[in-house]
């Protein structure tokens, strides 16, 4: 998914978002179709890394985020961060959904429902309710007619932030910024895969542990919705900042091995944490590189993050499986964020500029 981020974010920027997300669903329901009918693991492994990978990014977090970044500039905190309080809607209501689906029709059965679901959701969503950017119809970001407007294109402010690839490259900002941001991104992915383990580890039964999942569920839902304002009045970097100190001492508090209820509610404060990095990210890139590049930057940060999410969930697993604790991994994944932190803390307060030093005066 993070590879092909970069390619899907130009296509964002320079083309139809309806037309990519509607692509997007399209290969997410043929991949799932597919699945349904494989008769070999790596025929899963390939549909799941390729198709459904690719279709997600196309349809997900990106694209929706690019279009509200499209729509807002004034309130583009809050709209990010309604924007994205769907996607942790998932683990609450669609894994159970799907674990009772498939304990009564089987898993074939239920992936092939899941693949019309795609089409008979999304498709009409993105048909009756996107449109682009506020100039295809007339309007404007925020609905504010700026001071000055192009000539010939109703709608459209004057922008002086469309960047280009190798500019986005050079900007000492975008580097700072992405690999600031992944290690949050890993330690969302490795607490959300452990969270069950974490709990069963500490003596919950298999019924209990997964309840966890509907507690950080719930954190990360309300967190974009709170975090996501606040980004229209604070400055996002120091909310970020903020939330690595918030999410850094849950899981030191983690490490210790605290008892089930306590556990649960730390694992909600990650929850709220991890859940609002979306928009406070898209708050920090619409600040500095504008919203005509705003989805090439979300893409090539995917990319210079890669790295990270491959081996942070592989580290963590070797501490424990040499441990048999997640205290080491843990204060592992503590580390790695205040280093990100540390990134972040350079960024400036207003936006980026460009300069001929590659970026040494601040982008």
């Amino acid at each position: 998914m993070n590879a092909s981020m970069p390619l899907i974010g130009r296509l964002l920027d320079r083309g139809s978002i309806r037309r990519v997300m509607s692509i997007g669903a399209f290969v997410l329901a043929t991949s799932l179709a597919v699945i349904s009918r494989a008769t070999e693991l790596w025929q899963v492994g390939v549909l799941f890394g390729g198709g459904c990978a690719v279709g997600m990014a196309m349809l997900g977090p990106m694209a929706s985020s690019t279009a509200m970044a499209n729509w807002f500039d004034r309130l583009r905190g809050r709209a990010l961060g309604i924007a994205n309080a769907g996607g942790p809607l998932g683990p609450a209501l669609i894994v159970p959904i799907a674990a009772l689906a498939i304990g009564e029709f089987g898993w074939r059965s239920t992936m092939s429902a899941f693949a019309g679901l795609t089409l008979l959701v999304a498709l009409p969503a993105i048909r009756f309710g996107m449109i682009d950017r506020p100039s295809l119809v007339g309007q404007y970001p925020d609905g504010e007619k700026p001071a000055q407007v192009v000539e010939g294109a109703p709608g459209e402010a004057v922008e002086s932030s469309v960047w280009d690839t190798p500019e986005v490259l050079r900007s000492r900002d975008f580097w700072f910024v992405a690999l600031g941001v992944a290690p949050f991104a890993g330690a969302g992915l490795i607490l959300g895969a452990n969270a069950i383990p974490f709990m069963m580890h500490l003596g919950a039964s298999t019924e209990s542990a997964a309840v966890v999942v509907f507690v950080q569920s719930c954190g990360a839902v309300s967190g974009p919705l709170l975090f996501g304002t606040l980004a229209d009045r604070i400055d996002p970097r120091g909310l970020f900042i903020g939330l690595i100190a918030t999410i850094s001492l849950a899981l030191g508090a983690l490490a210790l091995d605290p008892i089930y209820p306590i556990a649960l509610v730390l694992f909600g404060v990650v929850g709220l944490a991890a859940g609002s990095m979306m928009p406070l990210y898209g708050a920090l890139i619409g600040r500095l590189f504008g919203r005509e590049s705003f989805g090439q930057v979300i893409g090539l940060g995917a990319l210079v993050g890669l790295p990270i999410l491959f081996v942070g969930p592989l580290g963590f697993g070797f501490a424990f499986d040499a441990t048999e604790s997640y205290s080491v991994g843990l204060l592992g994944l503590i580390v790695a964020l205040v280093l990100g932190a540390g990134l972040l803390a350079f960024l400036p307060q207003g936006s980026a500029r460009r300069s001929s030093t590659a970026g040494a005066t601040g982008g």
